[in-house]
């Protein structure tokens, strides 16, 4: 399990920036940048934990484990939640920057239909719901609450779905050609298909909880001995060397002690 756990780090990075090499290496408009593989990896972790947390919490009030899934946990989750709000604020802001300075007229098209455009509110959206309300919440303690961290999280994952509609329908919607452009909106058809995709998720997710347990047993008695074995160890760095037996049969007492 631990070797997974460390495979499946590069194995995440490498789907999420080929994922992201789709569109960089296009010439199309908003797409052409090389910061989308960090960019994109950067948003998969951090949309990641945020979902995580939403099953989490869900899981913690249907199951009643909440001795198990301890409010320490979804406090320091909320800490990297935090910090990945910051890099992705970071990369965005880059992402656009550059993009700014260039003048480039294809590209200043699709910046100002996300800024002022038919995309605003989506655009403007997105940043409230994944770095103001982060921040704003996240950075304080008394607010890093479970039922807070619920509402954090869910903004994030509908911020990190319009994330997504942000970079594909406008690059998509100012084309080269010399034709007037219209805004996108989804067909009921493709609607269908992605709430398809949601529920089948959901079912698979739900099916994989009821016929496996949530909580591993064994890890959790491993983690408890560990501990104690960790604990004992750290006291026992804090206390002073054993003195070594006299001839006499006395404890020898070191000079300043006496």
């Amino acid at each position: 399990m631990n070797l997974l756990m460390v495979l499946v780090i590069p194995v995440a990075v490498s789907v999420h920036t080929v994922i992201s090499y789709i569109f960089a290496m296009t010439l199309e408009a908003g797409w052409h940048s090389t910061i989308f593989g960090p960019y994109f990896v950067a948003g998969a972790i951090f949309s990641g934990i945020a979902c995580l947390m939403v099953v989490m919490i869900v899981f913690r009030k249907v199951y009643h484990l909440e001795a198990y899934l301890k409010e320490v946990h979804f406090a320091n989750l909320a800490k990297l939640m935090l910090v990945m709000a910051a890099v992705w604020f970071y990369l965005t802001f880059s992402e656009y920057l550059t993009g700014f300075f260039g003048q480039e007229p294809a590209e200043m098209d699709v910046m100002m239909y996300k800024f002022t455009g038919p995309y605003a509110f989506p655009f403007w959206l997105m940043i409230f719901l994944n770095f103001i309300v982060p921040v704003a919440i996240l950075s304080r303690k008394r607010t890093r609450t479970i039922p807070w961290i619920l509402v954090v999280s869910l903004g994030i994952v509908v911020g990190m779905w319009l994330e997504r509609l942000i970079i594909v329908v406008p690059s998509l919607s100012v084309p080269y050609v010399p034709f007037p452009s219209h805004p996108y909106w989804p067909s009921l058809t493709e609607i269908s298909i992605f709430a398809a995709a949601i529920a089948a998720f959901c079912l698979g997710f739900m099916a994989f909880a009821k016929f496996f347990p949530l909580i591993s047993i064994w890890e959790m008695e491993e983690g408890r001995e560990s501990a104690i074995r960790d604990t004992s160890a750290r006291i026992a760095s804090y206390l002073p060397d054993d003195p070594e037996p006299s001839a006499g049969g006395e404890e020898a007492v070191p000079e300043g002690a006496k």
